[in-house]
């Protein structure tokens, strides 16, 4: 009887101790499943934290883009605000002098008379073309980066300058005459072979302007404006007000 108890108590036991196995087995499941996942999370968490890092750097970079061409852009605004007080300030000083300002006038006129008797568009042709580089066309042509303003000179000069519109909406670049960063939606070729440079409007409209009055120019040269002396005179000073807006800004 003794024996048979204890043979019960072990086929208990050996139940027991499989329930027990049993459970441990589920156990270890369950924590394999719940660090999966957690890993599986955590790992998850990580790629959104780097993402909105990467997000937040990128909005970073933009803002700090916007804020310079801004400050640029003000900077610019306010130099141009400068020079149009000067402007106005010699327009008030000119109004009290009709008589004299009659006179340069005439002088201008004489000069422009002179230099069609014999047209050239070489700088030291004439006391006319010395007089337009040096109020106009050498400041409208004045950038921060010489040496590039000195090719854009000499290629107007030649009658070999190509420009275009190519808009990059929202990417900023580095104006290739200004030196700044800022909206570069056009860029100029100086020469059939060389490479372009991006540029900003304010750039290409000093460029256009000078362009144009060489193109004026070249064409009474030839002989090809056939409208009365006045008229072109008139023409010359409607040009050189271009330049003086266009290196303004305006």
């Amino acid at each position: 009887n003794e024996l048979q108890r204890v043979k019960e108590d072990l086929k208990s036991k050996d139940s027991e101790v499989r329930r027990a196995h049993e459970m441990r087995d589920n156990a270890d499941r369950e924590i394999e499943d719940l660090t999966a996942s957690l890993f599986e999370s955590a790992h998850s968490m990580v790629e959104q934290a780097k993402y909105a890092q990467a997000n937040a750097e990128q909005k970073l970079k933009n803002s700090n883009q916007t804020i310079e061409a801004l400050t640029v852009e003000n900077s610019q605004l306010k130099k141009t605000v400068h020079e149009l007080k000067q402007i106005l300030n010699s327009c008030r000083s000119s109004s009290d002098m009709s008589t004299t300002q009659n006179s340069i006038d005439n002088i201008l006129s004489r000069e422009f008379t002179c230099w069609e008797e014999k047209p050239s568009i070489e700088r030291d042709s004439s006391v006319f073309m010395y007089r337009i580089y040096n109020e106009d066309i050498l400041p409208c042509l004045t950038f921060p980066n010489a040496d590039l303003s000195s090719k854009v000179l000499a290629a107007i000069e030649t009658n070999d300058v190509a420009m275009e519109a190519c808009h990059s909406k929202g990417n900023m670049k580095t104006c290739s005459l200004m030196g700044e960063l800022c909206q570069c939606d056009y860029r100029v070729r100086l020469g059939e072979n060389s490479q372009w440079w991006l540029l900003s409007s304010l750039a290409r409209n000093r460029i256009a302007a000078v362009c144009d009055f060489f193109t004026f120019i070249r064409h009474v040269q030839c002989g090809l404006v056939k409208i009365d002396a006045q008229s072109r005179y008139n023409k010359v000073i409607e040009l050189r007000k271009q330049m003086a807006f266009a290196r303004l800004g305006l």
